[in-house]
């Protein structure tokens, strides 16, 4: 974590800039973000991360869109991710406890939202819902103007969600050195809770073209209550909150964490040390071997009109990061510079 004086220079330093800037004239170069993908890069240790943005008509990355835009000034501590939703860019980081809303016309900022330890964020209708991935987990609630009215109750450390439009889904991975199983499903019309018992640490969510839902669980080492455990797949009837299959992908010494799914919602993507590996829904490819060879793998996303496969790699975590793009068919397109170390990234 970040010296909190720190971060409060910083703060007090880009209040004192942007009143400057009223008396003469605006800093920062507007940046619009109306296609690509937005990488989220978390940043190096006790760092400051940032945001790049992936041109995929072109390959090429530009960095620090969110710094260049505003006044040099950070979007935060250890960035964890980001959302979009009716024009406004929300960039979610669990280090300083704070999202920062955007106009996603010039990623200027509007607004910043504090919550402990934010994670993820989904939308639906003029309401959002941000998972806090504290022991004590909760799902908050925002209005129209970004503003918090609500929270539920969820499990032990919230990781991300998923709204199907009328439920949200949200696995529990819980707080080390306690671990979850726990799938809390809620109810957007009365935001009530039923939860699921599902896999050891669940973690990331997709909809398949059944409208299933598929949540990717880690598994657990042997010094983790129950002791080890394979990664696994929890499949569940939305509709009735049932778990249908649980599928084992690996064993005790291997871990899934980030989950993509193609544009025809038929096969999950997945990765663990050796590559990225891939699940249909239907069973295919379960026994084969890894599509994507190689290690290196810290974030997998899907772009959803290609079905191109974006390969995130944090090297050392210090220094400059690389995103890999791939066909469905696992060849290599290009390779490009990010930030340090990205995670994952939002197409638009």
């Amino acid at each position: 974590m970040k010296k909190p004086i720190l971060w409060a220079a910083a703060t007090l330093l880009f209040l004192s800039g942007c009143k400057k800037d009223e008396e003469t004239t605006e800093c920062g170069t507007a940046f619009n973000f109306n296609s690509g993908a937005l990488i989220v890069n978390e940043g190096p240790f006790q760092g400051t991360g940032s945001i790049s943005h992936y041109d995929l008509s072109t390959n090429t990355v530009s960095n620090l869109v969110y710094e260049k835009a505003n006044c040099d000034i950070p979007a935060g501590l250890f960035i964890q991710s980001a959302a979009i939703n009716n024009g406004k860019g929300y960039i979610i980081s669990n280090g300083s406890g704070e999202i920062q809303v955007v106009d996603l016309s010039t990623f200027k900022h509007e607004k910043t939202i504090t919550v402990s330890y934010p994670r993820y964020m989904a939308f639906e209708g003029d309401k959002g819902y941000i998972t806090n991935g504290t022991s004590d987990g909760k799902v908050f609630v925002i209005d129209a103007s970004n503003n918090i009215i609500d929270s539920v109750l969820v499990g032990t450390g919230p990781e991300n969600i998923y709204s199907t439009g009328t439920k949200l889904i949200v696995p529990n991975t819980g707080v080390y050195p306690n671990v979850d199983s726990v799938i809390s499903i809620i109810d957007i019309n009365d935001l009530s809770v039923t939860s699921v018992v599902g896999w050891s640490k669940p973690t990331d969510v997709v909809e398949d073209a059944s409208g299933n839902i598929w949540v990717s669980c880690q598994g657990a080492a042997s010094w983790e209550t129950p002791g080890k455990l394979p990664p696994a797949f929890v499949k569940i009837d939305v509709n009735t909150n049932a778990v249908l299959e649980t599928i084992m992908v690996g064993d005790s010494a291997e871990s899934i964490s980030k989950i993509a799914i193609s544009p025809a919602k038929d096969i999950i993507y997945y990765y663990k040390s050796d590559g990225v590996y891939r699940l249909g829904i239907n069973g295919d490819y379960k026994e084969d071997a890894a599509l994507i060879t190689g290690a290196g793998s810290y974030g997998i996303e899907v772009d959803p009109v290609s079905g191109d496969i974006f390969v995130f790699d944090a090297k050392d975590y210090s220094g400059s990061g690389e995103v890999r793009r791939y066909d469905s068919n696992g060849t290599l397109i290009s390779t490009s510079v990010t930030g340090v170390s990205p995670n994952g990234a939002i197409f638009n």
